[in-house]
């Protein structure tokens, strides 16, 4: 009695990766790589310094310092679909209101709430329910999620530049909060889902680990570890990755403006965003084939390139598009490695409980480094000993996060 064969389910996973993927799009390349894309026209505007604007991201970034453990615990508990769509339209409405501004307390006020809502709408919510629905393939399908956001700079870019160039700032802000509304929201009410368990499935891969004997007996508690080597070593790493990730993203736009112009910082910004995409697929296929130790030394060394490139691009266009290149493929450091290095110490038990306190660390750095790069500049009147310090601190990351993966595999 022979019949057909069962048709294989597309799995659904892959559905929350799409939603994934228009949430980070639209929300993130605003409050990172575009942010400073504002600088020179509102800093001329209102007759501030580069450090009172860049001030602003430092107070939206150092939420994440205290915030990150208390949103993970509440995304782990409550309803993230609820959560993630009121956050998102509190995201909207604090994105609309810097163009209100009439001072930098505006701004930082602005700041303070978009800052609250971004972190319950975007990387860790994303992270988490990409960890949630993926065992096998876990680093494409983070690579997906956070390939967004190059997506979403290169399209962006140009469109930002256009909307600035020719209706100002504050209309700027204006339009852009729209775009993302129309765009995240649907995302977040009809693609996303916290856990496969949530409409009867399992994780991809969950059955294979199991049988494989793959539980999380061996991994550590976020209790175990507070007193280890290692533990310490991943969250120097976190800081470190976030003051270079703020550095870069905050003020390449600026200098690249400086140096050769509106029209060739949008051109390599798009650049760098569309190859950042493929940066990422390539960092998440390396790390599910090789594991996580290659792909982070991989893309450190990537990225560290990047500020040997803009040192030698004052005089070069070429070594412009030389940076482009080698950041694209390096920035996945900033959203793709600190989750997959986290999964691969604490494993899918403890990771969200890990990952707040590893966060913290993380928005440490965020909060820092533009506002530490932009002081370099102040002080110095250029950027060239900003990089080399960026420089350095990129080599302190890779070995901080090599140490701390195998360090933790010694002990378990």
């Amino acid at each position: 009695m022979g019949g057909k064969p069962m048709k294989k389910r597309f799995f659904y996973g892959w559905w929350v990766v799409a939603g994934c993927i228009l949430v980070t799009m639209t929300m993130v390349p605003p409050i990172m790589a575009l942010s400073n894309k504002y600088l020179i026209y509102v800093t001329q505007d209102l007759g501030i310094s580069r450090s009172a604007f860049t001030l602003a991201n430092t107070v939206l970034q150092a939420l994440g310092i205290f915030l990150s453990p208390f949103v993970t615990r509440f995304l782990a508990r409550g309803n993230m679909r609820v959560i993630q769509s009121v956050s998102i339209l509190g995201y909207c409405a604090s994105y609309f209101s810097y163009s209100l501004a009439q001072s930098p307390i505006h701004l930082y006020i602005s700041s303070l709430f978009l800052g609250v809502f971004y972190l319950n709408a975007t990387l860790i919510p994303v992270s988490m329910m990409v960890t949630n629905w993926f065992t096998a393939r876990r680093g494409l399908a983070m690579s997906l999620a956070m390939a967004g956001i190059g997506v979403g700079g290169t399209i962006f870019s140009p469109v930002l530049t256009f909307f600035l160039e020719s209706y100002g700032w504050r209309v700027s802000y204006r339009l852009m909060a729209g775009i993302i509304l129309v765009i995240a929201l649907p995302a977040a009410l009809f693609l996303l889902r916290k856990r496969p368990e949530d409409l009867g499935l399992e994780p991809l891969g969950g059955q294979q680990a199991a049988a494989q004997g793959m539980g999380s007996a061996g991994d550590f508690s976020l209790r175990q570890s507070w007193g280890t080597v290692f533990f310490w070593l991943l969250l120097l790493g976190m800081l470190t990755n976030g003051l270079i990730n703020a550095g870069a993203l905050g003020h390449f736009p600026p200098a690249m403006q400086e140096s050769h112009g509106a029209a060739v910082q949008a051109a390599v910004i798009s650049a760098y965003s569309l190859i950042s995409i493929g940066g990422k697929l390539i960092l998440g296929w390396i790390n599910d084939r090789f594991g996580v130790v290659v792909s982070t030394t991989y893309a450190c060394t990537l990225f560290g390139l990047s500020f040997v490139f803009i040192l030698l691009a004052d005089q070069s266009v070429a070594m412009l598009y030389a940076m482009a290149v080698v950041f694209g493929l390096g920035n996945a450091i900033g959203t793709v490695t600190p989750p997959l290095i986290t999964a691969e110490v604490f494993g899918k038990e403890n990771y969200s409980k890990a990952y707040g306190i590893v966060n913290s660390f993380t928005q440490v750095g965020l909060s820092l480094g533009s506002l530490a790069v932009a002081s370099v500049y102040d002080a110095a009147g250029s950027y060239r000993f900003a990089w080399v310090m960026l420089l350095v601190l990129t080599v302190v990351t890779l070995a901080s996060w090599v140490g701390a993966v195998l360090l933790a595999r010694r002990k378990r």
